[in-house]
């Protein structure tokens, strides 16, 4: 289960779309935005776009329908100590772990860690995160969760 600080800024548009704030268990990371800041406010920042949706009806062939197709881009501002491995054309998350931490040199820091269950996985801290958008997503042809066979 992901550990969720309350203050996600802005998490109430991923609570809209799901009645609560939905996990990232066999979420897909669909990209992956680094800024060094340069060209910006001079903070480092890290966007993740995310595929996640909920189960649905449970056919009788035995095959879960899955609903409620959300791309969520979360915003992680002055990221530090980043580390990412394994990108590639399927990154499927086992969760998406978000932690205050308490002490340290900064009062505001979040310790984020992305097991993987397939693709990308990775770890980092950050100042911030900010839930920029949950829409309506159609996962298409090449997501297996678009399949309906």
């Amino acid at each position: 289960m992901a550990i969720v600080d309350p203050s996600v800024i802005n998490a109430e548009a991923l609570v809209e779309r799901f009645g609560r704030w939905r996990d990232f268990h066999d979420a897909e990371v669909l990209a992956v935005r680094l800024d060094s800041g340069q060209r910006s406010a001079g903070v480092p920042t890290l966007e993740l776009d995310i595929h996640v949706f909920a189960a649905g009806e449970v056919r009788p062939d035995g095959k879960i329908d899955w609903v409620s197709h959300t791309c969520v881009t979360l915003l992680f501002e002055n990221i530090e100590d980043v580390v990412l491995g394994d990108f590639g054309p399927q990154n499927v998350l086992f969760d998406l772990h978000m932690k205050k931490v308490v002490g340290g040199p900064t009062l505001r820091r979040v310790d984020v860690e992305m097991p993987a269950s397939n693709g990308l996985s990775g770890s980092f801290t950050c100042e911030s995160v900010t839930v920029l958008s949950a829409e309506p997503y159609d996962p298409g042809p090449h997501s297996v969760y678009g399949q309906s066979d």
